[in-house]
């Protein structure tokens, strides 16, 4: 029997190495001790993933009976990992002061494998006008102090037009799934900075420069955890970008409804930039809520800048691009937000002794989202459709509650949700549901000084959050994969302190691993090779190296004439081993390819 590969490049029957690759994996902590009330056991360690030896930003457990304390949490790949138990207080009033406790000492895990990925560290592309291009860079992830310059090499012309421009490449930079910071020089005195934060002119509630970027002063460095990428007029891309790019647009549309009691009403949405030239390519969207103040300038309340601090984290390789739609709510179309927020089953009685009453109709919110909304989106624009995993919500306060409900009630549709300083005083049958685990990624954000219009103390915000928290870990969901908590030194109840925190979810949200890089499929073909073979039965076992956000069919022929097709498995992390066992083959001959094309398209990327 001849077996033949018809694959590029033409690979050898080895199986696939294992290697650290930044690719989360979860780890299960559990630590036994009575802390005594008001105390929480955290785990802390000096890798970002662990907090970063910041006692703010450790990893807390949740409790369980017997003072057991435990919690899942995603680690890179391949590391082994210094850390500690300690006690702390998440006390509102002393959250950010109280001291720690060390509990244990320094322990070390290490973390499951993965295979590793098929390239040695990072592989950038430079255009510059320059004869000569180096690259000065450091690994944030390694807590690195000292800069490297590395030289890159000059590939090729640059851009048709550009006069002087080349293109330079480097490639086995630092490590994989790490943070690179780096800027490029060229050797004579001449450098290239990532481009400063967006400004523009302070208007009402509206800062002139987005709350996150305050207090940043120039030059200002590139920062990125992407591992193949391309750098253009400051901008990172993980593919090859047009010669030139349109700019980021936002229109307003309105979207009726046909759902009884939920009006219709005008939505804003925001197309990223390259929207125009990447007809090729199919966007995420995210759903935010109370959406008169998530577009700069917003209204008298202020700003979330969702789409300034879009701009800004696209362009620097940490979001993926991505459409924004802002769904306002407001009488002058007869929307009320505290019905259409109010989950089923629980009820708002004398709404800031107003004597007001409110019974939720959440479902009913949804159902418009779902019947009205997103068909207009996906009819108009060129979104990833039903997939769950491009189809994100967020919001703030009610907004913050709606957000995880949709979460909640409908996992199969949204597979992230952002739920900032969630009321969830206003939904307690909701809050207090059962909970099991489900495929949806969570971010929790909530200030220690939240309290607004009389609703209730902040120290009720802040433990109904916690116990929101504990309960999806408590379900078995790995913090940094499924859950992330953050909280907000003397953070407020408004749109500042949400602003601030829009990088964070955007990063992990929109972590741009999670989709297509058509870059690194160009330049590291995926893999397809042979794991076993039973001769007596001709039974083949191939092994398919896939990337996340690929569609992947195998062809099969006996005669380089008639091929055969199937579907095969996608990846789930940012690249995945995919074994294929093909049925006993008869004749003496056997040939398979693989195409594979981001989802969503039809363009082959590797064979």
């Amino acid at each position: 029997m001849r077996l033949r590969f018809w694959t590029t490049p033409v690979l050898a029957c080895l199986p696939l190495t294992l290697s650290a690759g930044g690719i989360p994996k979860p780890v299960t902590f559990t630590f036994t001790n009575d802390v005594g009330l008001g105390n929480e056991v955290c785990v802390l360690g000096p890798h970002p993933a662990l907090g970063g030896n910041d006692p703010l930003k450790a990893i807390k457990l949740t409790w369980t009976t017997g003072n057991v304390w435990r919690g899942q949490v995603a680690l890179p790949d391949g590391e082994t990992l210094a850390y500690k138990f300690i006690r702390r207080s998440f006390a509102t009033s002393n959250w950010a002061t109280a001291p720690s406790t060390d509990l244990t000492g320094t322990n070390t895990v290490q973390v499951p494998d993965h295979v590793a990925p098929p390239w040695k560290g990072k592989t950038i592309f430079l255009h510059a006008p320059w004869t000569n291009a180096n690259l000065f860079w450091r690994n944030l992830t390694a807590g690195d102090t000292n800069w490297t310059t590395t030289p890159m090499t000059w590939v090729g012309p640059g851009r048709s037009g550009v006069a002087g421009e080349r293109l330079f490449r480097v490639d086995a930079v630092s490590s994989p799934g790490t943070e690179l910071e780096f800027v490029f020089h060229n050797g004579a005195g001449t450098w290239t900075n990532a481009p400063a934060p967006p400004s523009g002119t302070a208007t009402g509630a509206a800062p002139a420069v987005p709350v996150p970027y305050q207090g940043l002063a120039g030059p200002y460095n590139f920062r990125t955890r992407l591992d193949v990428f391309f750098v253009q007029d400051g901008q990172i891309f993980n593919y090859r970008p047009p010669a030139t790019l349109s700019a980021p647009q936002i229109i307003t549309t309105n979207v009726g409804s046909t759902v009884t009691n939920i009006p219709g009403r005008p939505v804003t949405i925001y197309l990223p930039r390259g929207y125009t030239q990447n007809t090729w390519k199919r966007y995420p969207v995210v759903y935010l809520h109370d959406g008169q103040n998530v577009f700069f300038p917003g209204s008298g309340f202020g700003t979330w800048d969702a789409d300034r601090i879009a701009n800004h984290e696209i362009s620097q390789g940490r979001m993926r691009e991505s459409i924004l739609v802002a769904i306002p709510n407001g009488n002058a179309y007869g929307s009320d937000r505290l019905y259409e927020y109010l989950p089923d089953g629980d009820t708002i009685t004398n709404y800031a002794g107003l004597g007001l009453n409110f019974t939720g109709r959440a479902s009913l919110y949804l159902r418009w989202i779902l019947d009205n909304l997103t068909p207009t989106l996906d009819l108009n624009f060129r979104t990833c459709g039903i997939s769950p995993a491009d189809t994100l919500t967020a919001g703030s306060s009610m907004g913050g509650l709606i957000s995880d409900y949709i979460g909640s009630q409908r996992p199969d549709r949204f597979g992230a949700v952002g739920i900032f300083s969630p009321a969830y005083w206003a939904g307690p049958n909701y809050a207090n549901r059962s909970i099991t685990n489900q495929p949806v990624r969570r971010y929790l954000y909530m200030g220690t000084a939240e309290s607004s219009g009389g609703q209730g103390s902040s120290n009720v915000y802040w433990q109904d959050c916690l116990n929101a928290y504990n309960r999806y870990l408590g379900a078995n969901e790995a913090v940094n994969r499924d859950l992330v908590f953050e909280g907000g030194v003397g953070g407020q109840h408004n749109e500042s302190n949400w602003s601030r925190r829009l990088p964070s979810f955007y990063a992990f949200a929109l972590d741009p691993k999670l989709e297509a890089n058509p870059l690194a499929a160009e330049l590291f073909p995926p893999e397809l090779s042979v794991q076993s073979m039973n001769a007596a039965t001709g039974q083949i076992n191939l092994r398919l190296l896939a990337f996340h956000g690929y569609q992947n069919l195998l062809l099969a022929s006996a005669d380089l004439q008639t091929w055969s097709t199937n579907a095969l498995s996608s990846a789930e992390n940012f690249w995945d081993p995919i074994d294929v066992p093909v049925p006993g083959i008869t004749g003496n001959r056997a040939f398979w390819r693989v195409n594979c094309a981001p989802a969503g398209t039809s363009t082959n990327t590797g064979n």
